[in-house]
């Protein structure tokens, strides 16, 4: 007999039905066993980690109140993480090399900032190339190395190509945290809509999202399917209910750590570096922060124009 329930879900909790279900996926097991499986660290890719029991990655890049930001220092956890017929190793100073190696019987993991309705999904990068990252997945491209996309329902945008048009590192103004371009990424998509099919068979449908205070960012599902399966369902995410997803911790600035500049916002400049000069030219005040990060030292300096 179908059945239908209602079910809420954080942006974490659903990070981890999302990393749950890819964690159960063939393409996943049978490469963990016989392949090679690079996870490139995000929140989503992360909680994939924890799921497999290799513990939580670096994040770098991150989009939070105060904008699009970076860590400023990096956490001893590993931000690219090869898993090597089921063994770890941290690849964070090897990641061109080892995406050069890898082939079609290998897979990718990546997280997106950026899905659409039309499948499309995309990574936001401030480094100039896309850094090491940016570099390791075209190379895996070229490879002919499969991808897989981990990302919430609440990265949907309307349109990916509209956003494209739009962004880029170059020609932002003014920006909250460090400017952006986005990188295509291809391969499935896995959702909270994907995760619940896998996991039970079960049709999703988002209904409403947003919410308030502890809920922002939530989105709420009417699931469909047979009793059985919509009761399992039901107790997982009763279960999931207040799970966070804590990748490895670092302390956070709005500058870019990989990047040779990135813009910074002005309320950023006075809070933490506040004899930082600044002179307007023709109302408009552009900054850039360059960071030196061989000698572990920042130089504010200030464009305009």
């Amino acid at each position: 007999m179908a059945k239908k329930v209602q079910v809420t879900l954080t942006a974490n909790e659903g990070k981890r039905l999302i990393a749950k279900a890819a964690g159960r996926m063939p393409e996943i097991q049978n490469r963990l066993k016989n392949h090679k499986i690079l996870l490139c660290g995000g929140t989503t890719v992360s909680a994939l980690s924890e799921e497999l029991g290799f513990g939580p990655l670096r994040i770098s890049g991150r989009i939070d109140a105060s904008g699009t930001r970076t860590a400023l220092k990096k956490a001893k956890a590993p931000h690219n993480l090869l898993l090597d017929h089921g063994k770890g190793q941290n690849v964070d100073s090897s990641i061109q090399k080892v995406a050069e190696s890898l082939n079609d019987k290998d897979l990718v993991v990546v997280g997106a900032n950026a899905i659409d309705p039309m499948g499309r999904a995309a990574l936001a990068f401030a480094a100039l190339g896309g850094g090491s990252r940016g570099y390791a997945l075209h190379s895996a491209y070229m490879q002919g190395v499969p991808m897989l996309i981990l990302a919430g329902i609440n990265k949907l945008i309307p349109d990916l190509g509209a956003a494209q048009a739009h962004s880029g590192r170059a020609g932002i103004d003014l920006s909250m945290g460090a400017a952006i371009g986005l990188y295509n990424l291809f391969g499935p998509v896995i959702t909270e809509l994907k995760a619940f099919e896998i996991l039970f068979g079960v049709e999703a449908v988002v209904i409403a999202g947003s919410g308030f205070g502890t809920g922002d960012g939530t989105r709420t599902f009417v699931l469909r399917g047979e009793e059985a399966s919509i009761q399992q369902a039901w107790e997982l995410c009763l279960g999931l209910k207040g799970a966070g997803c804590q990748p490895a911790r670092t302390a956070c600035l709005p500058v870019w750590e990989d990047a040779d500049t990135a813009s910074v916002t002005l309320a950023a400049i006075i809070k933490n570096w506040p004899r930082a000069k600044t002179e307007p030219r023709d109302g408009v005040r552009r900054f850039r922060m360059r960071v030196c990060s061989r000698q572990k030292t920042c130089r504010l300096r200030a464009f305009f124009g």
